[in-house]
């Protein structure tokens, strides 16, 4: 005697199915940017799209503007996540850098 099986666990197999293909489809987009976070600093460019940095004057496109929001053209120091393939940069921690526009008092010039 065959048994059936009911409609409810096939389509239980089948969603399980769909959620699989879906969480790979994830893991291979996750896989382009490493995981591994860089320290950079540089110049924020307009809408804080780009970062011109410091070292080589590379220019990075910025994947979450928004993290950048409000500090264009102004320096800053960045944790991010790189995919160096396209050039791209995901922002984890941003911090600005102080403009410096006073000597400093321990300089060589004044150590005389």
């Amino acid at each position: 005697m065959k048994r059936a099986i009911p409609v409810s666990v096939l389509s239980i197999l089948f969603l399980a199915a769909a959620f699989l293909c879906v969480a790979q489809e994830k893991s291979t987009q996750a896989d382009k940017v490493s995981a591994k976070t860089i320290r950079i600093s540089g110049t924020v460019g307009s809408l804080g799209k780009l970062l011109v940095s410091d070292k080589g004057n590379r220019i990075w496109r910025v994947i979450n503007p928004e993290v950048l929001g409000g500090v264009e053209g102004r320096r800053v120091a960045a944790k991010a996540r790189v995919n160096p393939d396209a050039d791209e940069i995901t922002i984890v921690v941003v911090r600005l850098l102080e403009v410096r526009t006073t000597a400093k008092l321990d300089d060589a010039a004044f150590r005389r």
